[in-house]
């Protein structure tokens, strides 16, 4: 009995624990792409789907 609540404990920390990483990379990756837009935005670039390809261009340097 005890056994299968810590089992059940630790699987449910576990979950809370992987959906905070989750979100907090998604809201991470968020906040880039705003502050990605604003540089392009500086520098005046007006095109919406600049930064997508910015970063394109980037990953295909890198590899």
């Amino acid at each position: 009995m005890y056994l299968a609540s810590t089992i059940g404990l630790f699987a449910l920390l576990l979950t809370v624990a992987a959906v905070i990483v989750t979100w907090e990379d998604r809201r991470a990756d968020r906040r880039r792409d705003r502050t990605r837009s604003a540089q392009l935005a500086a520098l005046g670039e007006v095109d919406p789907l600049a930064s997508a390809r910015f970063r394109a261009d980037l990953r295909e340097r890198s590899s």
